[in-house]
């Protein structure tokens, strides 16, 4: 078996451009071969619905500030899996940062919470 490990960094490099290639051709290959053309099938098609008028009504805004809310949050997750990766070299220092942030963000969903942002239901009387 040859030693991969020694392979010139351009030759693994075009392989792996060969290989995903060959991929993408077979897929598409596969996908022309099953698809089965008609008037109906061929038309606009976007976002799972047939073109034509809109029947729904539109987003208010309070889903749209829950959709706002839950990236930070998620943007939030994406930060402690990298610290978590790099838990041990931080050491106590990161653990404090770490806690702070989320502590934070904690106060943050709270707030929220209490101000009655992630309601989406009707508007309750007081």
């Amino acid at each position: 078996m040859p030693d991969l490990a020694a392979l010139d960094p351009r030759a693994a490099l075009a392989i792996h451009i060969a290989v995903a290639a060959a991929i993408l051709a077979a897929a598409l290959g596969l996908a022309a071969l099953l698809r089965e053309p008609s008037r109906r099938r061929m038309g606009v098609y976007e976002s799972g619905a047939p073109p034509g008028p809109a029947r729904l009504a539109p987003v208010t805004a309070s889903y749209v500030f829950i959709a706002i809310a839950f990236m930070i949050f998620d943007v939030e997750a994406a930060v402690l899996f990298a610290w978590a990766g790099a838990a041990r070299e931080v050491g106590r220092p990161g653990l404090v940062a770490a806690t702070v942030f989320i502590v934070l963000l904690l106060a943050a969903l709270a707030y929220l919470w209490a101000d009655g942002a992630l309601e989406t239901g009707p508007k309750r009387r007081k």
